[in-house]
């Protein structure tokens, strides 16, 4: 019982290691089948009250401290993958 304890302990001490540090990687973006963008480290997708059609804002990677925005058109699909 007392090895159970211990052993519980080792594996939760290295999974609370895991996770929690910013990732290294980066976003890419394609819609309708052509990449929208390249190199985001990060993304938000929100939806536009003032048309209904989703945006996504990212920081924009050519452009130091400025926001980009991609506006999804009626039925497209957008996919994110790491880049």
């Amino acid at each position: 019982m007392n090895a159970a304890r211990v052993v519980c302990a080792a594996l939760v001490l290295s999974l609370a290691s895991c996770g929690g540090g910013k990732s290294s990687g980066s976003l890419s973006i394609t819609c309708a089948g052509g990449t929208q963008l390249v190199g985001a480290a990060s993304i938000d997708v929100l939806g536009d009250l003032s048309d209904g059609r989703p945006r996504i804002e990212f920081p924009d990677p050519a452009n130091a401290g400025k926001t980009g925005v991609i506006t999804v058109q009626p039925r497209d699909h957008c996919k994110v993958d790491p880049a």
